[in-house]
């Protein structure tokens, strides 16, 4: 059965980015830059003013058996994974996206002034992680969840985006691509998955 697939959005001020997650993409540790800082308050209104954050989603029911985790439409082995979801029978699948419009403003920079296009991608790599917390807390709603886990991570290979955008219809939906290699462009662009807790334990 072909699950149903919800579109979401988001205008960029609705997102929270984590200033201290930007400065540790520079690698730089400790305290948060401050809010007015020159390169970071440049890099936010240019994100604003070229963002487009969208994304797609679906729920799949999940079972657990020991390293396999069987999604219904699909199954895998994953110690890792299999642990982040013990105790779901529910899984929320999505990619979510900053737009092209972000990497196009870090290439054209990388050209004219590397020192900002540095803290630009920085500050898009928080952002997308932002608008994936507010994906999170929005498509959860409240219910006990796992932590959101993405292919790549742990023991979970990253050649599992090729059925993740089969099963969300991410080139046609969100106009992500993916390489052979299994990298998506836009670069700022994210898929997860999180789990629901049964609804017996809450």
């Amino acid at each position: 059965m072909t699950p149903a697939l919800v579109l979401r959005t988001a205008a960029f001020d609705e997102i929270t980015v984590d200033l201290r997650e930007a400065a540790r993409y520079l690698g730089m540790f400790g305290a948060a830059p401050a809010a007015d800082d020159a390169l970071f308050a440049s890099a936010r209104d240019e994100l604003r003013r070229v963002a487009a954050l969208r994304a797609v989603c679906c729920v799949l029911p999940v079972t657990v058996c020991g390293t396999n985790v069987d999604f219904d439409v699909f199954s895998l082995q994953s110690r890792s994974l299999s642990k982040n979801l013990a105790g779901c029978d529910k899984v929320i699948l999505f990619a979510a996206t900053l737009g092209a419009g972000a990497d196009r403003s870090i290439l054209r920079l990388q050209k004219t002034d590397p020192a900002a296009a540095m803290v630009l991608d920085a500050y898009c790599s928080a952002a997308v992680e932002g608008w994936c917390d507010k994906l999170e807390a929005d498509l959860t709603n409240g219910r006990p969840h796992s932590p959101r886990f993405s292919p790549g991570y742990g023991d979970v290979p990253l050649g599992v985006q090729r059925t993740v955008f089969q099963i969300l219809d991410v080139p046609r939906k969100l106009g992500v691509t993916l390489s052979d290699t299994c990298f998506m462009t836009p670069a700022k662009s994210v898929t997860a998955f999180i789990g629901l807790e049964e609804v017996d334990r809450l």
